[in-house]
């Protein structure tokens, strides 16, 4: 049953004790949840059943060089193992993605807990080297 496809990853996400909410529509099933404070989503389209998208989206801080934030991202990109990472909505934002084709989401609950440690490690390495002068 396509609304019941991303049903591991919600029993992945109560194992790790978090709360998630579901948003489906018609192009998408969508899962919002929360993880030591930072917000994440779990995204898979209904036209393309193998594909499972995990991530976080976050604001730049004001003024932030772009130039700088493109070169940070590229060394994530070829330095960490899963996570994508790319400037998003007009280079405001930065969003981290881990995009997975499976079998289905039950190849992925049993590595949830690491594919959220690469997310929160990308997003805190983007941050401090963006910080660091």
């Amino acid at each position: 049953m396509d609304s019941d496809r991303l049903a591991p990853l919600e029993l992945a996400l109560e194992e790790e004790g978090l709360f998630c909410t579901r948003d489906d529509d018609a192009d998408a099933l969508r899962i919002a949840f929360k993880s030591e404070g930072d917000r994440y989503f779990i995204v898979s389209y209904r036209d393309d059943p193998n594909f499972v998208m995990v991530g976080s989206g976050w604001s730049l801080p004001e003024g932030a060089d772009r130039e700088r934030v493109a070169r940070i991202t590229n060394a994530l990109n070829a330095r960490k193992k899963f996570v994508k990472v790319a400037l998003w909505e007009d280079e405001n934002d930065v969003l981290f993605t881990i995009e997975l084709c499976v079998g289905g989401a039950e190849e992925v609950r049993p590595h949830f807990g690491r594919l959220l440690d690469v997310l929160r490690d990308a997003a805190t390495e983007f941050f401090a080297e963006l910080r660091s002068a």
